[in-house]
C-alpha cells in the first residue's frame, strides 16, 4: 500500500509541475541549443583560456588580461579547479585528465586534504568534496587505481569532520556546520560506495539527510539553510540552489541501490520546490542563483531524471539551460560564460532581446554584484568558474536530451 500511495504522489508532483511550469513567453525556443556542442565550445574556451602549459595547472587569470610581471598566472582556487577538472574528466579526454589530476595533487598537503590553494593552510570539506569526485570520475574513464585510493583516503577525512552536534564541518576543523559539506559529504559517500560496497557509507549519507531535515531545514519551503554555529547554535538561513541539487542527486543514488520509492518522492519534493516557489525563480520563471552554483542543480535533475525516471521535468529543465546557453555566452568568445545580471554587456543583450528590464544588475541570488568580473579592454574578464560551470550545465542536460 506504502508504494501504491508514493507512486500516486510522484505522479501528482510531475503533472502538478506540467500545469504549473513558470511563462517563457520572452524566450522562445530555439532549434539551434544542442547541449553536447555547447559542452564541447564550453570546454575548449576554458582549456584554451585558463590552462597553462609553462606551469602545468589552471590559471585564476584571463590571459587577454596583460599581466607580464607574473606571466599572467595565478594558481586557482581549489573549488575552481574541481568544478573545471570534472568536466575535463567527462569530456573523455585521457591527456588532459591526467593533467588535471597531476595539477590537483599540486593542492594535497600533508594530512591529506586538499588546500585552497598549494601551501596553504586552510582547507575546506566542500571543496574536497568536489575535488573527490574529479578523482572518482578520473578512475571510471582511466582504471588507474591510485585515483580511486586518493578517493577513500579523502572520504575517510571527510567523515572525521562530523561535528559534535552533528553535520560535516565546513572548515577542516571549524565551528561551523554547512549544509552544503553535509550534503556533498553525503553525495561523496554515495559515490564511493559504487566501487567498495561498504554499507556503513549509506548509513552515513543516510546521517547527513536526516540531520539536514531536522536542524537546517526550512519547513516552509524544504530548502535548506546555509548552516548553523556549532558552539552558538546560530543559524544562517541564507539559502542556495546548490545544497538542493546535490541532495537530489544523494537521494538518486540511495534509490539506484535500495529500489526505495521514498527516496525518489524526496528527490522530487525537492525538484519540485526549486521549479515553483519564488526562492529560487526570477520573475521569468528562470532560476536567480549564479552559475556556480546552479550546476549543481542541473546535477540533480539529471540524476533524478536518469536514474529514478522522472522524465516528466526534461522539457523545463532544457528550457532553463537553453536560457544560460543564449544569455549568459559572451557574444565575442564562443564558449565563454558569465553571469548576464554581473556583465553590463550581457545585461543589456538580455533587455534589448526580451524587453525585460525588472529584473537588475547584481540581482543574481548568490552573486558578487555587476562589477564582480570587471573588463579587461573593452571585453568582460572571463571566469574559469562560471565557464566550467557552464559546461557542466551543459554535460548534465546532454544525459538525458
Amino acid at each position: 500500500m506504502n508504494i501504491i500511495i508514493t507512486s500516486l504522489i510522484l505522479c501528482l508532483l510531475n503533472c502538478s509541475y506540467t500545469l504549473s511550469a513558470p511563462s517563457t513567453t520572452l524566450f522562445p525556443k530555439r532549434d539551434t541549443f544542442n547541449p553536447t556542442s555547447a559542452f564541447n565550445s564550453a570546454i575548449n574556451a576554458t582549456w584554451s583560456v585558463f590552462w597553462n602549459d609553462q606551469y602545468q595547472a589552471f590559471s585564476e587569470n584571463d590571459p587577454a588580461c596583460s599581466m607580464t610581471s607574473t606571466n599572467n598566472f595565478t594558481y586557482t582556487s581549489v573549488w575552481n579547479l574541481a568544478v573545471a577538472g570534472k568536466v575535463i574528466v567527462e569530456s573523455g579526454d585521457i591527456f588532459k585528465t591526467i593533467n588535471v589530476i597531476n595539477n590537483l595533487y599540486q593542492y594535497q598537503n600533508s594530512q591529506g586534504w586538499f588546500a585552497t590553494v598549494p601551501n596553504s593552510s586552510e582547507s575546506f570539506v566542500d571543496d574536497n568534496c568536489q575535488v573527490l569526485w574529479v578523482f572518482i570520475e578520473a578512475y571510471k574513464l582511466t582504471s588507474n587505481a591510485k585515483y580511486l585510493s586518493t578517493a577513500n583516503q579523502l572520504m575517510q577525512l571527510i567523515q572525521q569532520q562530523w561535528s559534535n552536534i552533528g553535520g560535516v564541518i565546513w572548515k577542516v576543523d571549524s565551528n561551523y556546520i554547512a549544509s552544503i559539506s553535509t550534503v556533498e559529504a553525503a553525495l561523496s559517500a554515495v559515490k564511493i560506495y559504487q566501487y567498495n560496497q561498504d554499507d556503513t557509507l549509506l548509513t552515513f549519507a543516510n546521517s547527513c539527510l536526516g540531520w539536514l531535515d531536522e536542524h537546517l531545514t526550512d519547513p516552509a519551503d524544504g530548502f535548506y539553510y546555509d548552516g548553523i554555529d556549532k558552539n552558538t547554535w546560530q543559524v544562517n538561513k541564507g539559502k542556495l540552489t546548490y545544497t538542493i541539487g546535490v541532495a537530489m542527486s544523494t537521494y538518486s543514488y540511495l534509490y539506484k541501490y535500495t529500489n526505495d520509492l521514498h527516496y525518489v518522492l524526496y528527490a522530487v519534493k525537492k525538484a519540485y520546490g526549486t521549479l515553483n516557489s519564488n526562492v529560487f525563480l526570477r520573475s521569468n520563471g528562470y532560476w536567480n542563483n549564479d552559475l556556480k552554483y546552479i550546476h549543481l542543480l542541473f546535477a540533480g535533475f539529471a540524476d533524478v531524471i536518469t536514474m529514478c525516471g522522472q522524465k516528466g521535468y526534461i522539457a523545463n529543465v532544457v528550457k532553463q539551460g537553453e536560457f544560460i546557453y543564449n544569455y549568459d555566452q559572451l557574444p565575442n568568445s564562443l564558449g565563454s560564460y558569465l553571469d548576464f545580471t554581473n556583465s553590463q554587456p550581457l545585461y543589456n543583450r538580455y533587455v534589448q532581446s526580451t524587453g525585460d528590464s525588472s529584473i537588475t544588475m547584481g540581482s543574481s541570488n548568490g552573486g558578487g554584484g555587476a562589477s564582480e568580473n570587471g573588463y579587461c579592454g573593452n571585453q568582460p574578464k572571463r571566469s574559469l568558474l562560471d565557464n566550467a560551470s557552464a559546461a557542466q550545465i551543459f554535460y548534465q542536460i546532454s544525459r538525458f536530451y
